[in-house]
């Protein structure tokens, strides 16, 4: 087949994992509180589809994700792509059939893009101490919930393929 099929299942849950930390974070609005919960967008996209696939749904779901939230248009677009990148070349390294390695690639995808979007506010707001302090509850905050949100969102997108019956296994992995 051309395209996998479960590139509409990854990109719909990655428009509901954005759609619901868009409403809490209006939630938290009130309080200057922000939560960054992109990474698990990353992951599975990564180790499950093949290049073509994959490239396919990292780029609508950057697409997507630099049209809802506030920050330069195709930054984000950009840093998923090449993060995508770097998981998609070491990609058998990892054990895609449990939530372990995942959960630990989406941490440190969701930690890129907290930096990305911290050095893209501009150079010369660096130097301020309440950006940092702003930075740091941002980063403690977002992987505090990252832990409860990235094993539900994981186990979503295998229910959701268990579902529509399509294949559950990541593709291309050498057989052992």
């Amino acid at each position: 087949m051309f395209l996998d099929p479960r590139i509409l299942i990854m990109f719909g849950a990655n428009a509901l994992l954005l759609y619901l930390s868009l409403l809490v974070n209006s939630a938290l609005s009130s309080w200057s509180l922000y939560l960054v919960l992109l990474g698990p967008m990353l992951v599975l996209p990564a180790i499950f589809l093949r290049h073509r696939s994959y490239l396919l749904c990292i780029l609508l779901t950057g697409l997507w994700v630099d049209a809802a939230l506030p920050c330069q248009f195709g930054l984000l677009t950009l840093g998923f792509l090449t993060a995508g990148a770097c998981i998609f070349q070491i990609r058998f390294r990892f054990r895609a059939e449990h939530n372990y390695h995942p959960i630990i690639l989406s941490h440190s995808c969701n930690l890129f893009c907290i930096a990305l979007i911290s050095i893209a506010t501009g150079f010369e707001y660096l130097s301020a101490s309440s950006l940092w302090i702003q930075i740091l509850i941002t980063t403690v905050l977002s992987h505090g919930l990252l832990t409860i949100v990235a094993p539900w969102f994981f186990d979503l997108q295998r229910l959701l393929f268990e579902l529509c019956r399509l294949e559950t296994e990541p593709e291309d992995f050498p057989i052992l």
